[in-house]
């Protein structure tokens, strides 16, 4: 249930992310700039500060200030923001990494949907020249050694698979605003949803919308040919991509192999998991203390161990209060129910709260349930939601994904989702709702 709120957040998120890959433009230093330019150690992690001065102008637009995050931020929760004053922002960067950091325009991020300006921290300056609303894909960027030649990339893919992508996408565009997108029957189900206030009927219908969409019923006929097409050139496309990151073995291919592997679960159906696994393994080797490194590990891990048949993860996190739990501690020798949950997912909390009568019903046969928050910034929304949802068990806080919890399991671009084991440790079942969660309990202690 929880993954299935993300289902239509996935299509905004491919859109940005899209977005964000190609509205870049060179300015007259690129011209030197190979897309097969040799390898650099750059981003190995050291003592050594990097000073990347960031400067630029925006024209156009309200926005009075930009968001600086990193690729391991969520921008609506954390990040810096640089004031744009007069139409003109500077930021001195400091950081000990050389990584990849994204801006995004205020306006925008309040809006709640954004288009990313990437670069890399280098030493030296980063230089924008950006504009608003529909004169954005004017942007500039001039850079060092791998935000050139994120920009080159860039260039040289759209050079290839824009002539083949854009009929296609451009369709689904214009399906999607004339509302001929999804099916008859997700449109319904999305009706009865707008505006509904019983948690228990919303879960089923948010299920009942979800399980559609993993098919063709989900969708009108035209939008799943043309869906099926484009799977056909990502697969394509992530080839070629995988092809230039094993060639090019520096940072700025480190950045693209992290994003393939953080949205795995959701492109599974056009990505290759051996091909990403083997190539981490290249890039571990030859850049070990990279933060990228341990990141990329630990997402490969929960995904090849957080499913059905699977072991659980052992982590810490604190309390309200401050005191540091492993969940070993809660859960070893007992039958289980890892809740991760977010304060500002609804149906994760909705998906909780249905939990409780089945808690109460097996806690005294030993059944246990272990809660976990992802929050940013501060415990307030934590606070809030526990004592309005009246959750009988332990919650622990996952604050600024600080232990990389969500990244162990997998679920890192999602609110959260469940995790029933037994008393070895084995994972049972992946987001069950309350009568299949009551179903197997009941098998288990009877």
């Amino acid at each position: 249930m929880k993954k299935s709120f993300f289902i239509l957040s996935f299509l905004f998120v491919s859109y940005t992310g899209f977005c964000q890959t190609t509205n870049l433009k060179p300015d007259s230093s690129l011209k030197s700039v190979s897309i097969n330019s040799t390898n650099t150690d750059l981003g190995i992690k050291s003592t050594a500060i990097i000073a990347c001065k960031l400067k630029g102008t925006l024209t156009d637009g309200t926005s009075t200030y930009l968001m600086l995050v990193t690729e391991k931020d969520d921008p609506f929760k954390s990040g810096v923001k640089i004031p744009i004053v007069d139409g003109y922002f500077e930021y001195d960067l400091k950081t000990n990494v050389a990584e990849k950091y994204t801006l995004i325009l205020g306006e925008e991020l309040e809006n709640g949907a954004f288009r990313s300006i990437s670069f890399f921290a280098e030493n030296g300056a980063v230089n924008f020249n950006l504009y608003a609303g529909k004169d954005f894909n004017n942007n500039t960027i001039s850079g060092e050694k791998l935000t050139k030649k994120m920009i080159a990339y860039k260039i040289e893919q759209e050079k290839i698979f824009d002539p083949i992508e854009k009929p296609f996408s451009h369709e689904i565009d214009s399906l999607w605003g004339s509302n001929k997108y999804f099916s008859a029957a997700v449109n319904v189900i999305m009706d009865k949803i707008r505006g509904h206030e019983k948690d228990e009927e919303l879960n089923e219908l948010f299920k009942s919308r979800d399980e559609l969409l993993e098919t063709e019923k989900g969708f009108t006929p035209r939008v799943w040919f043309l869906n099926n097409k484009m799977d056909s050139i990502r697969k394509l496309k992530f080839d070629w991509e995988t092809k230039y990151i094993k060639t090019n073995q520096d940072i700025f291919s480190y950045s693209l192999l992290l994003y393939n592997v953080r949205w795995y679960k959701q492109n599974q159906k056009t990505t290759d998991l051996n091909v990403l696994s083997n190539l981490a393994a290249l890039y571990s080797k030859k850049f070990p203390l990279h933060p990228y490194t341990k990141q990329m590990n630990t997402i490969l891990e929960g995904i090849k161990t957080a499913t059905v048949g699977g072991m659980y993860i052992d982590f810490y996190a604190p309390t309200i209060d401050g005191e540091i739990i492993r969940a070993s501690d809660i859960v070893a020798g007992k039958v289980a129910l890892l809740d991760m949950w977010a304060s500002w997912c609804g149906p994760c909390r909705v998906t909780s709260k249905s939990y409780i009568p089945i808690y109460e019903k097996y806690k005294e046969k030993g059944f246990v349930i272990l809660g976990v928050a992802n929050e940013f910034k501060n415990t307030n929304a934590f606070k809030k939601a526990v004592e309005k949802d009246k959750y009988p068990w332990l919650n622990l806080i996952e604050l600024e994904n600080t232990n990389r919890i969500w990244d162990k399991y997998n679920i890192s671009n999602s609110g959260g989702s469940t995790f029933l084991v037994d008393a070895k440790g084995v994972i049972l079942a992946v987001n069950p709702d309350a009568a299949a969660l009551d179903k197997i309990l009941e098998g288990l202690f009877h």
